[in-house]
């Protein structure tokens, strides 16, 4: 008896061997949501004369430029402009009372011959793979060095989180948005480029409006101020 127990638990431990292994079944998703459009903004920044124009324009519903819903509820987010630095502009997005991530960054860099470079770099989380742009431009065609070049406070935005304009239509989130395709005279890079590190920031700084001082600080990836193409003073100084 003893025998015939010892060679039944042997016959059902080797029949526990034999069965296959448990299946993991893991989906893997992609963090890219093309909904923000680089070359769009671009075509903007050229023609808008202050950063409050600019604002008003990425947030218009026919530019077609935006179509991020990061806070998750049916609508496009409002997208604010800041200036954080000397010929700089930063598009940003609420996504809570007290928290945002910076979409795209702005960088404008005056050349020789009444010239001047436009680098945009968008985040590619939210922008998809072509998240480069870079071209130049003429002093004439470029209405922005107007604002850019004269002394001025550092615009700081008015709206934020639950507090928005009257001419934000809360539209619902496009399930067809497509990003514009990227030209040879837009010389629009892909993801195969170096990308620096893009990081949520705290809003929890003053949310005062209009063009003046402001005590907030955006972090790329670490709580240290970035530079874009070289260093820059802070918010609400004059130049």
């Amino acid at each position: 008896m003893k025998k015939l127990l010892i060679t039944l638990a042997f016959a059902a431990v080797l029949g526990g061997c034999t069965q296959p292994p448990q299946q993991n079944n893991v989906t893997i998703q992609s963090n890219t949501t093309a909904g923000f459009d680089v070359n769009r903004l671009a075509s903007l920044v050229k023609t808008s004369t202050d950063p409050q124009v600019l604002e008003k324009a990425i947030n218009d519903p026919n530019n077609h430029i935006n179509n991020l819903d990061l806070d998750k509820d049916g609508n496009i987010d409002y997208l604010k402009v800041s200036e954080p630095g000397k010929n700089e502009l930063d598009v940003i997005d609420d996504t809570s009372p007290d928290q945002s991530v910076t979409v795209a960054s702005i960088k404008v860099n005056p050349t020789d011959n009444n010239n001047a470079d436009l680098n945009i770099q968008g985040n590619p989380q939210y922008v998809g793979d072509n998240y480069m742009y870079h071209s130049s431009f003429t002093f004439t065609d470029f209405l922005l060095m107007s604002y850019l070049l004269r002394p001025h406070a550092y615009y700081v935005p008015m709206y934020h989180y639950g507090y928005y304009p009257s001419y934000y239509s809360h539209a619902r989130v496009s399930t067809s948005y497509h990003t514009s395709t990227p030209t040879s005279a837009n010389r629009s890079f892909s993801s195969t480029h170096s990308q620096r590190s893009f990081g949520s920031r705290s809003s929890s700084s003053t949310r005062s409006g209009g063009f003046g001082s402001s005590s907030s600080s955006h972090s790329f990836g670490s709580s240290s101020r970035r530079s874009f193409g070289g260093g820059h003073s802070g918010f609400g100084r004059r130049r």
